[in-house]
C-alpha cells in the first residue's frame, strides 16, 4: 500500500491543480482586460481627445479669421474703439491659447505621425498669429491688406493640416476599436472554453484523488481481510499517514495480531480423570451360532467385486460353527 497517496497529499494535489486552472483563467482575463484598456485609451486619445483638439483648433481658426474681417468692418464703420480693442484682444488671446494647446499636445506622447502634423500646424499657426496681429494693429489705419493676404494663406495651410489630422485620428480610432472588438471576442471564447474545460477537469481531478487516496487503499484492505478470513495472516498493511485510512490500517493490523495469536496457541487437552477401581466386567453370554454367523457376515464388506467370495466365506463359517456345536 503506497502511503504517499494519502488523503492529505491527494487534497494538496487537487488544490494545486485547481489553483493552476484558476490562475490560468485569471491570467487570460487579466491580459484581455489590459489589452482592452490599452485599446480604450487609444480610442480616447486619438478618437476623442485628439479629435477634440483638432476640432477646437479648426473652429478657433475659423472664428479668428472671420473676426479679422469684422474688425476691419468695425473700424470702417466708426464703431467704438473700446469695443474694437476688446474684440481684437479676444482674437489675440484665442490664438495664443491655441498655440499653447498645440505645444502641449506635442509633449503628450502622441504618435510620430501625429507629431509631424502638429509640428506643421504649430509653424503655420505661429505665422498666422503674426499676420493676424499685424492686421489687427493696422486696421485703425485702414492698412494691412498684405498681412491679411498672408493670414489667408496660413489659414488655408493650417486648415488643410487640421483636416488631414482629423482624418488620421478617425482612422486610428476606428482601427483601435476593431482591434478591441477582436480581442474581446478572443478573450471571451478563451474564458468560455476554460470554464467548459474546468467542468470536465475538476471531476476528473477529484476522481483521480479519490481513486489513489481512498478507493485503492480500501480495495487492498478488503483483499487482506479476505486472506485473514481464509486463515492466512502472513500479510500486513503499511500506512504512515495520519488520516482516516491510517486508522483503518491500524485496526486491520490489530485484528491480524489477535488472529495470529489465537491460531498459534496450543489446543487445551482434556483433563485426565483419577483412576477408578477396576470392577470385573460381566462375562458376555455365549452367542448363538446364528448371531455369530450374522456378526461375521456383517463384518465383511461386500463390494461389487467381492460379493462371490464373501458368500463362500459365510457358508464355510456356518459349517464350521455347526461342527463345533456337535462336538
Amino acid at each position: 500500500m503506497n502511503s504517499s497517496n494519502n488523503l492529505k497529499s491527494g487534497q494538496k494535489s487537487l488544490f494545486m491543480q485547481l489553483f493552476i486552472l484558476t490562475v490560468v483563467i485569471i491570467l487570460i482575463a487579466f491580459i484581455g482586460l489590459l489589452i482592452q484598456k490599452s485599446k480604450t485609451s487609444t480610442i480616447f486619445n486619438t478618437g476623442f481627445k485628439n479629435y477634440q483638439t483638432s476640432s477646437k483648433l479648426l473652429k478657433d481658426l475659423t472664428v479668428v479669421h472671420a473676426n479679422l474681417s469684422r474688425i476691419k468692418g468695425m473700424v470702417a464703420s466708426g464703431q467704438d474703439k473700446q469695443e474694437i480693442a476688446r474684440v481684437s484682444d479676444q482674437q489675440i488671446a484665442l490664438m495664443t491659447e491655441d498655440i499653447n494647446l498645440v505645444k502641449k499636445t506635442l509633449d503628450s506622447g502622441i504618435s510620430s505621425e501625429q507629431q509631424e502634423f502638429y509640428k506643421g500646424i504649430l509653424a503655420n499657426l505661429s505665422e498666422y498669429e503674426k499676420a493676424a496681429v499685424q492686421v489687427i494693429r493696422l486696421a485703425p489705419m485702414n492698412t494691412g491688406s498684405a498681412y491679411l493676404s498672408s493670414a489667408d494663406g496660413k489659414m488655408e495651410a493650417t486648415t488643410q493640416l487640421l483636416t488631414q489630422l482629423l482624418e488620421l485620428d478617425g482612422n486610428a480610432a476606428e482601427s483601435a476599436y476593431g482591434t478591441a472588438s477582436v480581442v474581446f471576442y478572443i478573450v471571451l471564447v478563451a474564458l468560455v472554453a476554460l470554464l467548459v474545460l474546468s467542468f470536465i477537469l475538476i471531476p476528473s481531478f477529484i476522481k483521480k484523488m479519490l481513486t489513489a487516496s481512498v478507493i485503492e487503499p480500501l480495495q487492498e484492505t478488503s483483499g487482506i481481510l479476505r486472506e485473514y478470513a481464509g486463515g492466512r495472516y502472513n500479510k500486513s498493511l503499511t500506512w504512515e499517514a495520519d488520516d482516516a485510512i491510517g486508522e483503518v490500517v491500524e485496526s486491520v493490523n490489530a485484528l491480524r495480531s489477535k488472529l495470529s495469536a489465537a491460531g498459534a496457541a496450543p489446543k487445551a487437552s482434556a483433563p485426565e480423570t483419577a483412576p477408578a477401581h477396576k470392577t470385573a466386567a460381566p462375562e458376555p453370554a455365549p452367542a448363538k451360532p446364528e448371531d455369530k454367523a450374522k456378526s461375521l457376515s456383517d463384518m465383511i464388506k461386500k463390494g461389487p467385486e467381492q460379493t462371490r467370495d464373501a458368500d463362500r466365506l459365510v457358508v464355510s463359517s456356518k459349517k464350521a460353527i455347526d461342527k463345533l456345536q456337535d462336538i
